[in-house]
């Protein structure tokens, strides 16, 4: 049978992915969960939307006679992660699980990690700045009643502001400019989740120069094996499955 992937989109990895897949003539196909306003152009057709759990995952794996599941979801999206594994079993398909290595605080980081979002907030102070770079879900955990200030930076704007400044806006790429805008908002404290890669690190890296405490949530466990660590690794397993 000639392989046929489908890629779980939602990383710059799964971006690139596609576009390696288009590049060199690939049977392939990348899914986007839709969430964001301005989805990033791919070169593969894309499909947007849910499936209706592991159960509809695993039936659109067969009808569409897919060989590969790629999950290159976020590190965060556990439910659908979960759903990958549930539906490649059902579907008898290669699961090839993206896992991007977590990132490491150094010695001059001021990091404290916590399991849980109310954990997180809880340990707020109440004369602090928070800059929130955790995403929608973290916009959403926030307690109705909070004495800290909050920016809070996604792509998509919460349904309710409440008590936040909002910027719409991907993640700076520059330690430079992130440390320009923390300084012009007197930012005192960073809440993110460890999303690991090169992408969003320059926030972190902004931090550590000004001192700033990080509030970093963990992450989930990482799904059962097989796992890779990168992008090369991904497009190394595929093409020794005669993908190219």
């Amino acid at each position: 049978m000639t392989p046929k992937i489908l890629i779980l989109g939602g990383t710059q990895e799964a971006r690139l992915l596609a576009n390696h897949a288009a590049k060199y003539g690939w049977n392939a196909e990348i899914s986007l969960a839709g969430v964001t306003p301005t989805p990033i152009s791919v070169d593969l057709p894309v499909r947007y939307g849910g499936f209706g759990g592991a159960d509809g995952l695993a039936q659109f794996l067969a009808d569409q006679q897919i060989t590969h599941l790629v999950d290159a979801t976020h590190p965060y999206a556990a439910r659908m992660t979960a759903h990958a594994v549930v539906a490649a079993d059902l579907a008898q398909v290669k699961r090839l699980s993206f896992w991007r290595p977590a990132w490491q605080a150094d010695a001059t980081d001021l990091w404290t990690e916590y399991t849980s979002l109310t954990d997180l907030y809880a340990d707020i102070p109440g004369h602090a700045h928070v800059f929130l770079a955790a995403g929608q879900e973290g916009i959403a955990a926030l307690p109705a009643e909070h004495n800290f200030r909050v920016t809070a930076r996604a792509l998509k704007a919460p349904s309710t502001q409440g008590q936040i400044n909002f910027i719409a806006a991907l993640p700076q790429a520059d330690m430079e400019q992130e440390k320009q805008l923390f300084e012009a908002l007197g930012i005192t404290h960073l809440a993110v989740k460890n999303a690991g890669g090169t992408a969003s690190f320059a926030k972190l890296l902004a931090a550590r120069v000004l001192r700033l405490p990080v509030l970093m949530l963990a992450r989930p466990a990482p799904p059962p094996p097989p796992l890779y660590r990168s992008l090369d690794e991904i497009i190394a397993a595929l093409s020794q499955a005669h993908v190219n």
